[in-house]
């Protein structure tokens, strides 16, 4: 390997190197590169709009964030006392079943791009704040 860095260091300070490249691998990767971007590859989108913070208080089943194709992200604050279990997708959410549970002081981002339901449930009283991003 020593003779290698030799050949790269002496091509480096004005010396000449060779240097072998198969063009068609590289042209076969752009096609697919340019075959993903045109399959739709979403690059996250800039956001100055949402609503919220609003309050989410339920200790029976209820929704936190409707599905919305337009919404970019949304995130939760549990500023209350209880423990909020968040569900995403339309299976209703327990204290046993669910996707996050989120305790008291705690931050949730919902992971980008899930235009989903979001559903919710405290196991006692509490409040969290919710703002969804647009």
């Amino acid at each position: 390997m020593g003779r290698q860095w030799n050949a790269i260091i002496d091509a480096l300070s004005g010396g000449t190197m060779a240097i072998n490249v198969n063009v068609a691998d590289i042209e076969a990767l752009l096609t697919t590169l340019q075959a993903d971007v045109a399959d739709g590859i979403r690059l996250p989108n800039a956001t100055t709009g949402g609503t919220g913070p609003r309050d989410f208080t339920s200790t029976s089943y209820g929704t936190v964030a409707t599905s919305s194709t337009g919404r970019l992200g949304c995130t939760i604050f549990n500023e209350g006392a209880g423990r909020l279990y968040v569900t995403l997708g339309t299976q209703t959410t327990s204290t046993s079943s669910y996707t996050v549970s989120i305790g008291s002081g705690e931050y949730y981002e919902i992971p980008m791009n899930y235009t989903g339901l979001i559903g919710g449930i405290f196991g006692s009283a509490g409040t969290a704040k919710v703002t969804v991003l647009s």
